[in-house]
C-alpha cells in the first residue's frame, strides 16, 4: 500500500497507542462519532467494548449459564425438538429460578433487571445446549413477550403480570403479523373498537405465525382502534372471543409452539389498552429493535457451538489415509467459521456497550425512564440491524459449511448439523426480514445526512486526505478498514446525492450500501478488539492470522461492491481525475500477504485447542 505522510500524533494519542499512528476524528466530529451509525465518521476508537470488558458479575453469570445450558438443556436437546410443552415449560421455570427468564424485568417486579451486556450474554450461552426450538420459546418469552410491557406497561398491568412472566409461570406470546401484513405492520387489518358501556375494548381480525401462541398464557395482540390508531392490548389465554390456530407444520424450530390467533369480538377489558391509542406502532418498532441484537447473540452462541462441533468431526474423519482436517479445502472452511464468528462477536457486544453507555446517561428516578430508554436504544439501530443481518447469515453460512464438512452424514438428522440449518433459516425473517433491516440500515444514513446529524457532506469532502501511516502492530489492518470506511462513506455520500429521499426504493444500491457498513462495522471491531489485548494478542500466531483473514474478508466484499457500484454511481458528471481517484482507491485494497498461508495458520491453531478459543 501507497503511504503518504501523516500529521503528528499528539500526546494524548501517543499515550493512547505507541503502536500506530493516528489522526482521529476532527473536533467537530467527535460528537456524530458516538452517535448511532457515527463508527463511519472516523477511524475506530481506541477503546470499544467486547467480551474481554465483562465486570466479574458479568463473568460469574456467563459461566453459570453455560454450566445449566450445557449440562441441563443440552441433553434434552432432542426431545425438546418434539414439541414438548411440558418439558419446554419446565426448563423455563427452571431458568426462571435463576432470573434469566426476569432479565431484563424491574427488580420491583421479580427480576433482575440487567444490563443489555448480560441479558445479551445470557442468550449467548444457553444457545451453547444446540437446542434451537427451546431457544426461540425462551427467546420470545424474555424479549417480544414480556418486553412490551416492561417499557409500556402501567404500575398496575406490570404488578399484575410481571412477576408471572419473570418467573415464567406464564408463558408470554406476541401477535402482531398478518396474511397482508407481515414487514409492513402498519398496514394491519385487525380492529379494535370500544364497546358500547366504555368497558370493554372489541378484537376482530386474524394474527398469524404467533410464536409461543398455542402454549402462551398472556398475548401482546395488535389492533387498530376504529380501524386508524395501531395499539397494543394485553389478551389473557382463555378470554371470551379468542381462538387458537392448529401447530403450524414448519420448515425447522419443529420444537417450539407457531399458531394462528383468531379474533371473534374478543372482549378485552379496557385498563388493558398498552400504552395509548396509536403507541402500537412505538411498541412494535421499539421492541423488535432489541430484539434484533439479543437474535445476533443467539447465532452467536449457535455459531461457537457448531464450530466447535465440525472441528472435532473434521480431526476424528480419517479419508485418503488422513484427518480431513487437514486438507486445504476443509482448512479454508473451518477457518471462515473462526472468523466469521469473531467478527459477530465482537459487533454485538460493541453495540450493546454502546447501548449500555447511553442508558446508564439516564437517570433511574425520572418518570419518563422507560420511554427515555427506549429512545436511547433506538439512537443505536443500525447497529441493532447490523447485529441480526450478521448473525443470521453468519450461523446460515457456518452451518451451511458445516453440512459440507460432515459430507453426507450432515444430510442426517441423526447428526446435530442437519438441525442447526434447519433451524436458523428462520432467522432471517424473525424480527424483521434481512431486508427490512438493510433499508434500516441504509434508511437510518439517509435520514441522519438530510437532517445534518451526522457530517457525511464535511467527511466527504475529505476522503482523499493522506491516510495514516501502517507501521507496527495490526498498522496495515486499520489503515487498511480506514481506506475501506472512507470508500464506503463516498459511495454512501454519492448515492445520496444522485437518489435523495428515493434512495428509500432503490433497493439495489441500498443494500449494497448496507452491506458495505456491515462488512466494515464487523471488521473494525474485530480488529481494535484484537488491538485492545495488545501484547498478549501480538505475540499469538493465532490472533495474528485471525486479524488478517478478517481484514481480507472486509476488503474482499468492499472491492466487490465497489465494481458494482461504480457504474451505477459515478457514471456521469465526474471529471475524469475523480474517476481515477476513486478506482486507485479501490485497486489500493490489495493483501501484502499470502491468504492460504494465514487460513493454515489459524487451522493449525483451531486443530491445537480443538475448539474456537477466542473468548
Amino acid at each position: 500500500m501507497v503511504v503518504t505522510e501523516a500529521k503528528k500524533p499528539t500526546s494524548a494519542e501517543a499515550e493512547v497507542s505507541k503502536q500506530r499512528r493516528t489522526t482521529g476524528p476532527p473536533p467537530e466530529m467527535s460528537t456524530a462519532v458516538s452517535q448511532g451509525g457515527g463508527f463511519l465518521m472516523a477511524p475506530t476508537p481506541p477503546e470499544v467494548f467486547c467480551r474481554e470488558r465483562f465486570s466479574e458479575e458479568q463473568r460469574e453469570i456467563d459461566k453459570m449459564v453455560r454450566q445449566f445450558a450445557v449440562e441441563r438443556i443440552g441433553p434434552l436437546r432432542e426431545e425438546l425438538e418434539t414439541h414438548n410443552q411440558e418439558l419446554t415449560r419446565t426448563l423455563l421455570r427452571e431458568v426462571g429460578e435463576l432470573g434469566l427468564t426476569g432479565i431484563d424485568v424491574p427488580e420491583s417486579y421479580g427480576g433482575m433487571q440487567m444490563d443489555k451486556t448480560t441479558s445479551a450474554l445470557a442468550v449467548e450461552a444457553l444457545t451453547l445446549s444446540g437446542a434451537g426450538s427451546w431457544m426461540v420459546t425462551f427467546s420470545c418469552q424474555t424479549g417480544i413477550g414480556t418486553l412490551p410491557l416492561v417499557y409500556f406497561g402501567t404500575a398496575a398491568q406490570k404488578e399484575k403480570y410481571l412477576p408471572k412472566l419473570a418467573s415464567a409461570e406464564w408463558v408470554a406470546a406476541y401477535a402482531l403479523t398478518e396474511a397482508e401484513a407481515g414487514s409492513d405492520a402498519l398496514g394491519l387489518k385487525a380492529t379494535a373498537t370500544l364497546s358500547e358501556d366504555g368497558e370493554s375494548w372489541i378484537l376482530n381480525g386474524t394474527k398469524i405465525y404467533v410464536t409461543n401462541g398455542g402454549w402462551a398464557d398472556l398475548y401482546t395482540i395488535f389492533a387498530k382502534i376504529d380501524g386508524e390508531k395501531l395499539s397494543a392490548f394485553l389478551v389473557e389465554r382463555g378470554s371470551e372471543g379468542l381462538t387458537l390456530g392448529e401447530e403450524e407444520k414448519k420448515l425447522g424450530i419443529k420444537g417450539s409452539s407457531t399458531v394462528s390467533l383468531f379474533l371473534d369480538n374478543l372482549r378485552v377489558p379496557k385498563d388493558n389498552l398498552l400504552g395509548k391509542p396509536g403507541d402500537g406502532g412505538a411498541i412494535a418498532l421499539n421492541i423488535l429493535n432489541i430484539g434484533r441484537f439479543k437474535l445476533g447473540a443467539a447465532d452467536l452462541g449457535a455459531c461457537k457451538w457448531s464450530t466447535d462441533l465440525v472441528t472435532t468431526y473434521a480431526l476424528d474423519r480419517v479419508q485418503f489415509g488422513q484427518p480431513i482436517a487437514f486438507f486445504e479445502a476443509i482448512r479454508k472452511k473451518l477457518a471462515r467459521m473462526v472468523v466469521e464468528t469473531y467478527a459477530l462477536d465482537s459487533a454485538i457486544y460493541r453495540t450493546v456497550g454502546l447501548m449500555d453507555a447511553g442508558i446508564a446517561r439516564l437517570d433511574h428516578a425520572d418518570p419518563d425512564y422507560d420511554r427515555k430508554v427506549m429512545a436511547a436504544l433506538e439512537e443505536y439501530a443500525i447497529e441493532a440491524s447490523i447485529s441480526k443481518i450478521l448473525g443470521s447469515e453468519t450461523l446460515f453460512r457456518v452451518s451451511d459449511q458445516g453440512i459440507q464438512v460432515y459430507g453426507g452424514n450432515g444430510f442426517s438428522e441423526e447428526y446435530p448439523m442437519a438441525a442447526v440449518f434447519r433451524n436458523t433459516r428462520i432467522d432471517r425473517i424473525f424480527e424483521g426480514t434481512n431486508e427490512i433491516n438493510r433499508m434500516v440500515i441504509y434508511g437510518y444514513y439517509l435520514k441522519k445526512a438530510l437532517m445534518e446529524e451526522l457530517p457525511l457532506r464535511d467527511l466527504e469532502k475529505r476522503w482523499l486526505e493522506p491516510l495514516p501511516e501502517a507501521d507496527g502492530f495490526l498498522g496495515w489492518e486499520l489503515a487498511a478498514l480506514d481506506r475501506a470506511r472512507r470508500l464506503t462513506v463516498k459511495l454512501l455520500f454519492e448515492a445520496i446525492s444522485n437518489y435523495g429521499q428515493d434512495l428509500r426504493n432503490a433497493q439495489v444500491v441500498g443494500e449494497d450500501l448496507a452491506d458495505l457498513v456491515i462488512a466494515y462495522f464487523a471488521a473494525s471491531s474485530a480488529i481494535q478488539r484484537i488491538r485492545q489485548l495488545g501484547e498478549a494478542a501480538a505475540s499469538d500466531a493465532g490472533y495474528r492470522s485471525l486479524a488478517r483473514l478478517i481484514v481480507a474478508g472486509c476488503l474482499e466484499e468492499v472491492w466487490r461492491i465497489a465494481f458494482r457500484l461504480r457504474p451505477v454511481l459515478l457514471a456521469g458528471g465526474f471529471a475524469q481525475s475523480f474517476v481515477e481517484h476513486f478506482d486507485a482507491e479501490v485497486r489500493a485494497l490489495h493483501l501484502p500477504f499470502d491468504p492460504v498461508v494465514e487460513i493454515t495458520r489459524l487451522t493449525d491453531d483451531l486443530y491445537h485447542h480443538g475448539r474456537y478459543r477466542f473468548e
